[in-house]
């Protein structure tokens, strides 16, 4: 009489459960990991991150678990989502408030998201001081810029709307460009070299992405550059490629390219490289949401600063001004 169990363990502890059973005449532990029966099973994942980022994988695993051998962009998610967030909800007073409500969620309601809402609020409140921003109040932190040898605050915001935009953008065009490049590593892992060179997101597609960006941002700051060159080599060569993936990518692997139809092919794969095309634009212009909800922040809190002042001091405008932070830390916290 005897049952077996089959399973996946990470090694360390297949190692401590083997050391533990050692000895034993009621069970045998062994490897499976060279047999044929498994070598062509797909292993599970398993996110191993350090304490810093290891909140973040709450949203990592809402979108999907990475398969067994990509790259985990939990450290990446939890650097930008915590820099975005600090720069979108800049504000000092708010900031500590947030991370202090983070801090209770995860200690006394076991939130997953109190521990995320901790390091924004932080985050926020670093910004908030940049920004010059205090519950609202603009100028409550001049004696300290002054103290730091600046005549006013480094930064004011609703002065400097098309600087935000612009450097909101900016923002988005790197950031999209440090994940072609992850999903460029993920690619040589799983041994892809096709994805590797011809993907959308691959070496091409960065080739691409970056000479549609430097043609666009040509048309607006004048500069010198070869716009027909650019436009051949930078932008219609690398969709060609991006067109051509499926038959260059047998070919580089040695296999023969058969298509179950030509014209199925190169109808699905024009819209594909359309939607490329799209996305790239997309995905880019989406990151104007950063200097809006900037200008949105301090757009709320200067109204509710207008209506507090209405009551002409006192307590009532220090209740409104309680009323209208509250306020926004609720919706800047759920957004």
């Amino acid at each position: 009489m005897f049952f077996y169990i089959v399973g996946w363990m990470d090694e360390k502890s297949a190692k401590s459960l083997e050391k533990e059973i050692n000895g034993s005449d009621d069970v045998v532990m062994f490897y499976m990991e060279d047999a044929e029966d498994v070598k062509d099973i797909q292993p599970p994942t398993k996110l191993k991150n350090c304490k810093v980022f290891r909140p973040f994988q709450f949203f990592v695993e809402i979108f999907g678990v990475p398969s067994y051998g990509e790259l985990d962009p939990t450290a990446f998610l939890g650097l930008t989502y915590t820099l975005l967030y600090g720069i979108m909800f800049a504000d000092l007073g708010q900031g500590l408030i947030l991370a202090l409500i983070g801090f209770f969620m995860y200690r006394f309601m076991h939130m997953a998201l109190g521990k995320i809402l901790i390091p924004c609020g932080i985050s926020g409140a670093i910004f908030g001081t940049v920004f010059g921003s205090v519950f609202g109040y603009e100028h409550w932190l001049d004696p300290l810029y002054h103290s730091l040898g600046f005549e006013e605050k480094p930064f004011e915001v609703m002065n400097s709307a098309t600087y935000l935009l612009a450097a909101s953008i900016g923002i988005g065009v790197v950031l999209v460009i440090i994940a072609m490049c992850l999903n460029i590593a993920s690619s040589i892992k799983r041994h892809d070299i096709g994805g590797t060179l011809f993907g959308a997101n691959g070496v091409v597609g960065i080739v691409m992405y970056s000479s549609i960006i430097l043609l666009i941002a040509q048309m607006l700051i004048s500069y010198s550059i070869n716009n027909t060159l650019l436009a051949v080599l930078g932008i219609a060569l690398p969709a060609l490629l991006i067109f051509l993936k499926e038959p260059l990518s047998d070919l580089i692997s040695g296999k023969k390219f058969k298509p179950d139809s030509i014209g199925d092919f190169i109808l699905v794969n024009f819209f594909e490289l359309f939607e490329v095309v799209l996305s790239y634009m997309t995905n880019t212009l989406s990151f104007l949401r950063v200097g809006a909800f900037v200008l949105i922040h301090s757009g709320m809190m200067t109204a509710f600063m207008a209506i507090a002042d209405l009551f002409g001091g006192g307590v009532p405008t220090a209740i409104m001004m309680v009323i209208g932070n509250v306020f926004v830390i609720a919706l800047e916290g759920l957004l």
